[in-house]
């Protein structure tokens, strides 16, 4: 080897040996080197986080819309029950009603209830 080139790896041979400088280079390398691993999960975290907030945002709207069709379709069917509560109460109505038309039919004598109109 050349007599310059031995001399320099000698002397930095002997660096790297013998100072403490080094040893604190290295290990902050390695300390930043942590830190920057630390980091890059954090931002791991961070984005996969963010994909279950929008997950998160998109079946909240999903739910959102349908509870907007159940209350219509609950409305609807409650509208309907109603209707048919209302037409069988004036079927039993109209039933009751003819009941006792038959019952005072056979009481005054004929359809036209002549001797309870006297």
């Amino acid at each position: 080897m050349n007599d310059e080139f031995s001399r320099v790896l000698s002397q930095q041979l002997e660096y790297y040996s013998s100072d403490p400088n080094a040893d604190r280079i290295n290990r902050l390398k390695g300390e930043m080197s942590q830190v920057r691993n630390v980091m890059i999960e954090n931002i791991d975290k961070v984005l996969e986080r963010g994909d279950r907030l929008e997950l998160l945002v998109d079946k909240t709207a999903n739910i959102q819309g349908h509870t907007f069709r159940f209350r219509k379709q609950t409305r609807r069917f409650r509208n309907t029950v109603w209707w048919r509560n209302v037409k069988l109460t004036v079927a039993l109505i109209i039933l009751l009603l003819i009941v006792v038309y038959v019952v005072l039919a056979f009481v005054c004598d004929g359809i036209a209830l002549p001797s309870c109109l006297e």
